[in-house]
């Protein structure tokens, strides 16, 4: 947060963010960020203040950025009387092929030729339906606000995510007959710097018509390649969170509701510079800020705050010379062997403090290997058959004397006939722990009926859609089980190689789950107040493929709940507070009823809480027909790696570790024989954070 003023308002906000940042919100925090929420009482916020008005709203969705703008441009001409101005841009088909990005399993169109009703659509399509939010229509008029979405000229501040307002412009007809810009004058908004460009006021740059080649999605889901010449800006009536990070705003309204996590909250309210400048537009989830972080995020949240105390006490010539290290492990590890008392430092937060369920606090002594560079001699003689004869026996006896597992880790294996389980095998140079354990319950559940699962996954994600039609030529013997994960593996460091990072450092299960299983909604809810009888007529959406129970089910359910009664009670808990019993002083969480549309094929439960108790099926009433979702995998994580069990249609389980099994399955036991759910939340030393429940489509 970027405080200039301290109030008590403002002390309220600082704590409100601190605890915010680990997904610790207290109730005193929820109480203040309630007052902060935009209302027609006297001591609510108002969204219709001058200095308010104009300014963009932070939100968590380009499409939600792109109504936000549309209907701010329309507001803001009737506001000044003006009548907005429709520049539109001059597209052609390109033979370039598309960038598929955000669009992983959608296919290139066709079409070879832009006609006057395709290009008509491409005006009115929204920015955010292209990978580089250029828009087809910009709809202006003098003084609207604007944000520039290109590095054009650093040296005069024409950047992106300039904020800028509208002064002038040049246009001419384009050959469709409509309105064309040439140049776009703009004064930039608090710029780094003053800018004076000859003959123009201070500060007012020009915007020029370029030419990008970009991806639009079409109506069909099909995606096209096409050279767009528009001037590259956006209204700025709205802009997501990821956007508004670096930001510094006086007035800061901010739209929570459809921010993914805790995370997001932060960025988009620790814009502002005080708490009277904070407004939050409708109201907010209570349980993503309340739920506490993930393990993973905890680690390294913990260990970034111990490196920079010693960094810390280094230049405050307090440390010993002891305390050194190459890697990150290695120096925390000689901090605590100097530090005979490991507590943690006096300034962390509640939320990062050290305890027992965090596993040890010192971390793990890891010794590094030398790396040496592989070289490949490719011998180009032709070789006598005799020759060949004998160097094919010779790999025989090699094979008949080698460990089968360290055998089978350089060999990728392929499907076998029969139907005994099979996993995939670790690959030590870039660790794989954690997509071998997924994707061993994903292709095995491919197994029972590869037509329909291939047209489940297909719905779920295009990378699943992708993983499940590669299965078909390892079934085929023409690829192996190893080359589809890695092949998908490239695909998600594509779109984040920070969370899926190559070489000895591994990824989480939730991470994947979250790319595999997107944000899709099979249910409809809508809320009401059981205390004064305050309906909500928003539709809401509920049941995804990927749930997170969170760490509040620590606290309400110290005993453990099953899973089944879980999410019975998650269909039916609101998302937010009565805004009428709030004006009371009276906190009551709205009721929520659910309407189920359809049922996910697939189901993923992280199990981070370690309160939810395994049920061997979930049974959904949708209509007049009951789905029901059986029990087919667990993840187990621990110790940086992550291994399964697999879960058989007739309840037989599979044990699958990538190191110690490689390509096979370990048979453990019939589910039903295991009487005691709550043995299954352990697997050796390492704890479940992984439930996969599936349809039934035999």
């Amino acid at each position: 947060m970027r405080q200039k003023v301290q109030s008590e308002a403002d002390d309220k906000l600082r704590r409100a963010l601190e605890n915010m940042r680990f997904a610790s919100c207290t109730d005193e925090d929820l109480n203040f960020l309630d007052s902060r929420i935009a209302g027609f009482r006297p001591e609510n916020p108002r969204l219709n203040r001058s200095s308010i008005r104009n300014i963009s709203i932070i939100t968590a969705r380009n499409s939600q950025k792109d109504a936000l703008n549309r209907m701010g441009a329309e507001r803001f001409a009737r506001d000044t009387g003006q009548t907005l101005v429709h520049f539109c841009s001059i597209d052609r088909v390109s033979a370039r092929s598309v960038d598929k990005g955000r669009w992983k399993g959608c296919m290139q169109s066709d079409i070879k030729k832009m006609t006057l009703n395709l290009q008509k659509k491409l005006w009115d399509a929204l920015p955010s339906t292209t990978n580089e939010y250029i828009p087809g229509k910009l709809s202006l008029c003098m003084g609207m606000p604007i944000m520039l979405r290109a590095n054009d000229a650093t040296e005069l501040c024409i950047t992106k995510g300039q904020e800028a307002v509208v002064c002038g412009w040049h246009a001419t007809e384009g050959p469709a007959g409509q309105q064309v810009l040439e140049t776009l004058f703009v004064r930039l908004v608090k710029p780094p710097k003053k800018i004076q460009i000859t003959g123009l006021p201070e500060n007012v740059v020009p915007l020029v018509r370029t030419v990008s080649h970009i991806t639009v999605l079409l109506e069909d889901d099909t995606l096209l390649s096409v050279l767009r010449e528009q001037v590259v800006c956006l209204l700025n009536f709205g802009m997501t969170d990821y956007t508004s990070q670096g930001k510094s705003r006086e007035q800061n309204p901010v739209e929570l509701a459809h921010c993914r996590n805790h995370m997001s909250y932060y960025v988009a309210l620790s814009r502002g510079f005080t708490a009277a400048g904070t407004v939050i537009v409708q109201g907010f989830d209570a349980a993503k800020i309340t739920g506490g972080m993930s393990g993973f995020l905890r680690q390294e949240l913990r260990e970034l705050e111990i490196l920079d105390e010693i960094t810390r006490l280094r230049y405050e010539g307090r440390l010993p010379r002891t305390v050194t290290g190459v890697y990150r492990r290695g120096l925390i590890r000689s901090y605590y062997a100097w530090k005979s008392d490991h507590r943690d430092p006096a300034h962390f937060h509640p939320a990062m403090r050290w305890n027992s369920s965090m596993g040890p606090r010192v971390p793990e002594a890891v010794v590094y290997s030398d790396w040496k560079p592989s070289f490949k001699v490719t011998n180009k003689r032709k070789r006598d058959p005799a020759d060949s004869a004998h160097h094919d026996e010779r790999q025989k006896k090699v094979v008949v004397n080698a460990d089968p597992i360290v055998a089978n880790v350089h060999a990728p294996h392929l499907i076998p006939s029969v139907r005994k389980p099979v996993g995939l095998i670790w690959d030590p140079r870039d660790y794989s722990c954690a997509y071998d354990a997924t994707f061993t319950i994903f292709s095995n559940i491919w197994t029972d009926n590869p037509d329909k699962w291939t047209a489940h996954f297909g719905s779920l994600s295009g990378s699943l859609g992708e993983f499940a039609a590669q299965l078909y030529s390892v079934s085929e013997g023409a690829s192996s089980l190893e080359n589809v994960r890695n092949m998908v593996r490239r695909g998600m460091h594509a779109i984040k190689p920070d969370y899926f990072p190559y070489g000895h450092n591994t990824t989480s299960v939730d991470r994947i789950a979250q790319i595999l299983l997107p944000s899709k909604f099979y249910a409809v809810g809508n809320q009401s107040c059981s205390r004064c009888g305050y309906i909500d007529r928003r539709n809401y959406g509920m049941l995804e493929s990927y749930l997170s129970a969170g760490l509040s089910t620590r606290r309400q359910y110290p005993e453990g709940v099953p899973i089944a009664d879980w999410v019975s009670q998650y269909l039916a808990t609101g998302r937010q507070t009565c805004p009428l019993c709030r004006q009371e002083g009276v906190r009551q969480r709205l009721n929520m009823t659910t309407k189920l549309r359809s049922v996910p094929p697939i189901m993923v439960f992280d199990l981070s809480s370690d309160r939810l108790v395994f049920n061997d099926d979930l049974k959904f009433s949708c209509g007049e027909e009951t789905i029901v979702m059986k029990l087919r995998g667990i993840i187990y994580g621990g110790q940086n790696h992550f291994t399964c069990r697999y879960v058989q249609q007739d309840g037989t389980v599979w044990f699958h570790d990538g190191i110690t099994t490689g390509s096979s399955c370990l048979r453990e036991n019939k589910l039903q024989d295991l009487k005691d759910r709550l043995c299954l939340h352990r697997c050796g030393a390492k704890l479940a954070v992984a439930a996969i429940y599936a349809i039934n489509t035999v």
